[in-house]
């Protein structure tokens, strides 16, 4: 007989290596910290969302999918939508040339090493202000390095002085993002797949991290296809034994690679656009050696400099983000794998500036929409910022020891609920409008980025829409998961707060 773990923390071994999975998971018995005390596990995770199983593996193939297909229209295509046959999809992968057609290749696959490894580098290395996050579940609070700002600046230097000595084209984006796009996906299901062996079925190795959670781990293994798309831990660290502020994998890879290659990207197509680049008549691509101002469309000089606002803004107010839904509460898995870096840095950068770049008439002369689509954005933004920091100094000035007695929002003694749980539920100010009434910023400013990207005389904008039909459907897919969570943590509390603020996003519809 041996035992199948060799951790001294394991008080009981195994009887047979033989078990299964289950099986060995309850012969381990008890396991103990470095303190001697017995870790007590708790599945208070949520079970069965987006489908159980079945569900998750329909959106694992699905999702993916969906974003080639849209990046086959717009460059097989220029933007109009396509029956996705036999010979598209061929097309997609053998007859565009290499980089264009979604075929993985190794240059591709080392730029986004270079530049993960880069963006880790500035995180770890770039002195910086230490801020403490919100209390987990096990009364901890985690440390996070807040030199943001310096990294997101750096990320655009250094490309750009690459650039200008030669050493990388500015349309990179433009000229590989097929390949990106598909080795994004492999890396994102590599990614997750560690995740879900490291921290779930071995999660008794992190038992001391600070970050280790009760919820923690795999619990069932009938489970497992969940486990993987939702994640099996929180908050995942590594070199606890070799940095001050161990490395956050989960802040990491939410806020830095993806959000700053995104934007970086947009900047990629507008050279694209520059540079007068297209596929010549025997399908190779093609780009001027001179550049020319006028073939650039302002619309996607608007969206550009939206999106780098956004993420700048990120940055500047880096701190608020630790008090967000994301890092207090979404776990780390396939969802956010993916999500950050295989959907979000490639399909918000192609679904406008790249939309805009391969489109068959240039789109310079959409004066009107243009106007039209820049008012709705910056009023969206406005609202957007100033609600989430309402909320923001709300929090930090209880974290603080602030006098609530003396807090005001609007001029006025600031409402809210102390819920039995110890948190508060802010119902002053945007908050008194709508439980999640930050949320109609971001609903509102995709809409003026669309309608930016077309005009008379232009095709209809289906690849820019179909990223504000997915986002409305993300963003209110995650209300009802949030105020479902909420509902079980704040039980009559959460109740007395929907009857003081009815409204969930748009007050007096929805």
């Amino acid at each position: 007989l041996k035992p199948v773990f060799s951790d001294p923390r394991l008080c009981t071994p195994s009887t047979e290596l033989a078990l299964s999975s289950s099986q060995q998971f309850a012969a381990m018995g008890e396991v103990r910290d470095k303190n001697g005390k017995v870790v007590v596990r708790k599945q208070t995770r949520p079970i069965g969302e987006f489908g159980g199983n079945l569900g998750c593996f329909f959106w694992l193939l699905f999702i993916p999918t969906a974003i080639w297909y849209f990046y086959g229209c717009m460059v097989m295509k220029n933007g109009r939508l396509a029956v996705p046959d036999y010979q598209f999809w061929y097309d997609l992968y053998y007859t565009l040339p290499e980089g264009i057609a979604i075929r993985p290749t190794w240059k591709s696959f080392w730029a986004i090493v270079i530049w993960v490894v880069f963006q880790a580098a500035m995180e770890i290395f770039i002195p910086a202000k230490i801020v403490e996050g919100v209390t987990l579940k096990n009364g901890n609070k985690l440390k996070y390095p807040m030199n943001g700002l310096a990294a997101f600046f750096l990320s655009h230097f250094i490309p750009y002085a690459l650039c200008y000595f030669g050493y990388l084209s500015p349309y990179f984006i433009w000229s590989n993002m097929g390949a990106l796009l598909t080795n994004g996906v492999i890396i994102a299901k590599l990614m997750a797949l560690w995740l879900y062996i490291d921290f779930g079925l071995l999660w008794w190795r992190h038992v001391d991290d600070p970050e280790f959670e009760e919820d923690w781990g795999v619990f069932h293994i009938s489970e497992c296809i969940n486990d993987y798309f939702l994640g099996v831990c929180r908050n995942p660290r590594l070199f606890h034994s070799w940095l001050k502020v161990p490395f956050d994998l989960k802040r990491f890879w939410n806020a830095r690679p993806g959000l700053t290659l995104w934007v970086v990207g947009n900047q990629s197509y507008i050279a694209a656009m520059y540079f007068g680049c297209h596929l010549a008549e025997g399908g190779q691509p093609m780009c001027m050696e001179t550049g020319d101002w006028n073939r650039v469309s302002m619309a996607a000089v608007m969206v550009a400099f939206a999106h780098w606002y956004y993420i700048f803004d990120y940055n500047w107010n880096e701190p608020a983000y630790l008090t967000t839904t994301d890092i207090r509460h979404d776990l780390f898995g396939w969802m956010l794998t993916y999500g950050d870096f295989g959907f979000l840095v490639w399909y918000y950068c192609f679904s406008f500036c790249g939309y805009i770049s391969w489109l068959e008439k240039p789109l310079t002369d959409n004066h009107v929409n243009f106007a039209v689509g820049t008012i709705i954005y910056i009023l969206a933004m406005y609202l957007f910022r100033v609600t989430n920091i309402q909320k923001h100094n709300f929090r930090t000035y209880i974290a603080n020891g602030g006098d609530l007695g003396k807090y005001k929002v609007w001029g006025k003694p600031v409402e809210y609920i102390h819920t039995e749980e110890g948190s508060y539920l802010l119902c002053s100010g945007w908050w008194s409008l709508a439980r999640h009434f930050n949320y109609i910023g971001d609903l509102t400013m995709c809409l003026g980025w669309a309608i930016s990207c077309t005009g008379p005389g232009h095709i209809f904008p289906f690849i820019p829409l179909s990223y504000c039909v997915y986002f409305w459907l993300m963003d209110i897919h995650r209300m009802f998961r949030d105020e479902h969570r909420c509902r079980i943590k704040y039980k009559s509390d959460w109740a007395k707060y929907e009857t003081l603020v009815p409204w969930r996003i748009f007050p007096n519809v929805f």
